[in-house]
């Protein structure tokens, strides 16, 4: 969605990019300027946070010691015990084999914002805060560009220079967002990237027919059980981009409206009127209800991702939370 009043368009800013597409070397920029901020932030609490959230493959023995009481009394060491008369108990390290993949939405819709940074921009950040995480955890991560198809891949890898080609790929795609929402796409590529089990994340603001998952549409039936299916098969977590502006219009008179993915659809709209306005922000409360419901039906987790917020805290909060639930569910 973008809106602006009839007699004037915006300018051309970090939250509103235009048509033309940024210079190779500004990209590059960008995306070294992100790769050192994100090595910075995620050298904090966010790393353990991640690893916290997302468990490895498996445990493995690393020794043992001596009991102390509080100790795990399923864990006593009984050779150990047997020689020394002493009691042992075992003491086992997480074997982290995990694969995080990483889907993009760079579909046009995506360009929006009106805080300083676009949706893609946003969701680029956090592609880039949990690539970093990944690395510094030992985890293979891949990267999905999408929009009605696949723009951009990367097969699962370890290591730093890995680490720099999501970040760059991440960027670049983010910037030259066009096209519709296929999410359909996103989803067999990534259902063939992963040959085993993986945390699948995909960053969408899940607009567009092709990105509905509402149940009793047809677009929407074929996308949620296409999700539920990933679902069944890896831990799926939707990351929803959304803007402040889509909660609530402006009092700003006489505004267009026009929907990125399809240019010619236009209205305008009086958001001088306190009733128009109430109408807009029960749209977008059904709307986010409905969203939330079909994709948490699917067995995805769901995070909500302002343009407005910093991700990295979106994304801290989330693991907490999940990494909570796991204890509680043990």
């Amino acid at each position: 969605m973008r809106f602006w009043p009839p007699w004037k368009r915006p300018e051309r800013g970090p939250g509103l990019p235009g048509d033309d597409a940024p210079a190779a070397r500004d990209l590059a920029r960008a995306a070294r300027i992100l790769s050192v901020r994100t090595r910075r932030e995620v050298a904090g609490a966010f790393a353990g946070s991640y690893t916290s959230a997302f468990r490895g493959g498996g445990i493995e023995f690393e020794e043992s010691r001596p009991y102390v009481p509080g100790d795990d009394v399923r864990y006593l060491d009984w050779n150990a015990m047997a020689r020394t008369g002493e009691p042992f108990v075992k003491h086992f390290r997480e074997e982290r084999d995990e694969m995080v993949l990483l889907a993009l939405d760079v579909s046009a819709s995506m360009r929006f914002g009106t805080s300083g940074r676009s949706k893609a921009s946003t969701a680029a950040h956090a592609v880039a805060l949990l690539a970093a995480a990944a690395g510094a955890a030992g985890d293979r991560v891949g990267l999905m560009c999408f929009d009605d198809g696949i723009r951009a891949e990367l097969k699962p890898a370890r290591g730093a220079a890995q680490t720099r080609k999501v970040i760059e790929t991440a960027v670049t795609s983010a910037q030259r967002s066009t096209g519709g929402t296929e999410l359909a796409a996103a989803i067999d590529g990534i259902l063939g990237l992963a040959r085993q089990r993986a945390v699948a994340m995909l960053f969408s603001d899940f607009r567009g027919a092709g990105a509905s998952v509402t149940a009793g549409t047809g677009g929407g039936t074929h996308s949620r059980g296409r999700l539920r299916r990933l679902s069944r098969l890896h831990d799926v977590v939707c990351v929803v981009l959304h803007d402040p502006r889509e909660e609530s219009l402006p009092r700003a008179g006489l505004v267009r409206v026009q929907d990125p993915e399809e240019p010619g659809h236009t209205l305008l709209v009086d958001s001088s009127s306190a009733r128009t306005r109430a109408r807009f922000r029960r749209a977008w409360a059904l709307r986010a209800a409905s969203l939330e419901r079909g994709l948490r039906a699917t067995g995805a987790d769901v995070v909500w991702m302002r343009t407005d917020r910093d991700p990295l805290g979106t994304l801290t909060h989330f693991f907490h939370s999940r990494a909570l639930g796991r204890r509680s569910a043990a």
